[in-house]
């Protein structure tokens, strides 16, 4: 198995970056009040730089329709909102009805149980290998394998072992 990329820049003496921390909880209420205006400030600053090009859009995709159909006709308006609402609640009952059938089905089993150790008999047996060939394999510092048109390992090279 060949080192990761990042250990090796490492042993060569690579100037590491520090780790930067991010604990808000670690903040003062006030510092963490001062980042949400700022943040706030950004948005807004962002919104009104974005606003001319969403107007364009407005213009290139008819939203004058959306002014002579629903907001001044007042009838079609609610034919609209009612079918929007009607909707909205059958999406919600359908959600609702998965979720009562997901936790009748699986309230009492108990799926978040770590995976059981991958031993190496259990390797050796799902690569179709004895353990003392797997126990060498791992020892070895690169692998190939060959592998048959079922994906059966046929034949193994090892590079230097360690």
């Amino acid at each position: 198995m060949q080192e990761p990329h990042h250990d090796l820049h490492r042993q060569r003496g690579a100037v590491r970056l520090p780790r930067i921390i991010h604990r808000p909880d670690l903040q003062s209420r006030g510092q963490r009040s001062v980042l949400a205006l700022i943040a706030g400030v950004g948005w807004m600053l962002w919104l009104y730089l974005f606003l001319p090009l969403a107007t364009i859009g407005s213009w290139i995709f008819g939203v004058h329709r959306f002014d002579a159909y629903v907001i001044d006709n007042h009838g079609h308006s609610w034919a609209s909102l009612t079918i929007y609402a009607i909707t909205i609640a059958l999406a919600g009952i359908a959600l609702l009805i998965w979720a009562f059938y997901n936790y009748r089905r699986f309230r009492h089993a108990d799926r978040r149980q770590p995976a059981s150790p991958l031993t190496s008999e259990r390797l050796a047996l799902s690569f179709g290998m004895n353990s003392t060939q797997v126990a060498e394999l791992q020892r070895s510092r690169s692998v190939t394998l060959e592998h048959d048109a079922q994906g059966n390992i046929v034949g193994t090279s090892r590079g230097e072992v360690v």
